[in-house]
């Protein structure tokens, strides 16, 4: 919820503040507002033959709080889609890993049979043999 929801939007509240209190003390109001308006215009002339009443509209009442406004909604959508595709692809990558780890599993192999000493082997019904015979430690 967060890396979705909450994250992105205040990202984008700090930029709002960001451009609306911080960018007129580096950058005038009007040259900012005057990039904004030249951007939208570029973008305007170059996707549409007609400009759509929409763009001429925003920029007939663009002001410094248009733009800071603009600009952090953009950027919360902008963040949010990247979050989103960022989380599919964490995904999907989780999903081909055990995937392959799934594929990779083998199956256990048996144990070799154990080769006994003959003196256990020989040894009748009712006789044990305990302690002796089995390494090769214990043989005479």
């Amino acid at each position: 919820m967060f890396r979705l929801l909450i994250g992105p939007v205040i990202i984008g509240i700090f930029t709002f503040l960001l451009i609306y209190f911080v960018s007129p003390i580096i950058i005038s109001e009007s040259d900012l507002v005057a990039i904004v308006a030249e951007f939208a215009l570029s973008l305007s002339n170059t996707y549409f033959d007609n400009m759509p009443p929409v763009i001429a509209s925003y920029i007939n009442n663009l002001n410094l709080a248009v733009v800071a406004l603009t600009v952090g909604l953009s950027l919360t959508v902008v963040i949010q889609l990247l979050v989103i595709i960022g989380g599919m692809f964490i995904c999907l990558t989780r999903w081909i890993i055990s995937f392959l780890r799934r594929e990779r599993k083998e199956e256990p192999r048996d144990l070799s049979p154990i080769d006994l000493d003959s003196g256990f082997e020989s040894s009748g019904d009712g006789k044990k043999i305990l302690g002796r015979g089995l390494d090769s430690i214990d043989r005479d």
